[in-house]
């Protein structure tokens, strides 16, 4: 049994997650030189979407209904653990998972909320370099990595949009970063709460399914600063908070907004 699961390493992140093991299979042998170049140089010119491929059925999402399996998890559940060989990439098709990491001090960084229509795991690597957990009941449809790198080594279309989205993934993370870089902690949480209300489907109140502490990893505040700005948001009538988990948007953003990106070569 390993050392994590008895709680005998001494490393935060073994004791945060628990490890296990399983065959490594490698996503850029399918995808070509030319493929990750275009993903890198077209980071900049390429839109940030918080866009879900379920509405597009391209091959991708016809690849997941054709050989994806359902797997449910429980809120709090681990979907993939940090350490684990990268074998397979999860479709959501409800609820929502917060993926992390955790720093050489023990502190939690959740980089991103993935939601229905969203991929989680669907990136280059050999192990995962982070977790992946339910916040709420999660249902995904799995495809096993080695299934994924045959169809993209014949698809050419394939190829592409999976180039798209991962594209989409490093934007995104681009945002995040301004955002940490430049907002205070009233328009991080105004940023977080307008996005997350337009992933919704409903134009009414959203219902928060993550606690302040998820969110505060997100954003980098401590979950008293996220109360506060919560409490400063509502003051100010740029969102009217009905309860605890319960939101929404009044006023557009007045505050902090994402500077635009300069083409010139660094």
């Amino acid at each position: 049994m390993d050392s994590a699961i008895n709680g005998e390493s001494t490393q935060p992140v073994q004791r945060y997650f628990q490890q296990r093991r399983a065959a490594p299979i490698r996503l850029r042998e399918a995808l070509t030189s030319q493929d990750l170049d275009l993903v890198m140089s077209e980071t900049t010119h390429g839109r940030a979407t918080g866009q879900s491929l379920d509405s597009r059925h391209g091959p991708l999402i016809s690849l997941v209904e054709q050989k994806g399996f359902r797997q449910h998890f429980q809120p709090n559940s681990t979907v993939l653990l940090h350490g684990d060989p990268a074998n397979a990439v999860y479709f959501i098709e409800s609820g929502i998972i917060r993926c992390c990491t955790i720093d050489g001090h023990g502190r939690r960084q959740i980089f991103s909320f993935a939601k229905k229509g969203e991929f989680v795991g669907l990136s280059d690597t050999d192990r995962w370099h982070f977790t992946a957990e339910a916040v709420d009941h999660v249902i995904v449809k799995s495809v096993p990595r080695a299934i994924l790198e045959q169809e993209i080594a014949g698809s050419t279309p394939l190829r592409h949009e999976v180039r798209a989205y991962i594209r989409g993934l490093l934007e995104q993370r681009e945002k995040l970063l301004l955002t940490l870089a430049n907002a205070n902690g009233p328009d991080r949480l105004y940023g977080f709460l307008e996005d997350f209300a337009a992933s919704r489907s409903n134009a009414g109140y959203v219902v928060l399914p993550m606690c302040r502490r998820d969110i505060g990893d997100h954003i980098g505040l401590s979950t008293e600063s996220v109360s506060r700005a919560f409490s400063d948001l509502k003051r100010k009538g740029r969102i009217d908070l009905k309860s605890h988990e319960k939101y929404r948007i009044v006023a557009k953003s007045e505050g902090f907004q994402t500077p635009e990106r300069s083409h010139t070569p660094l």
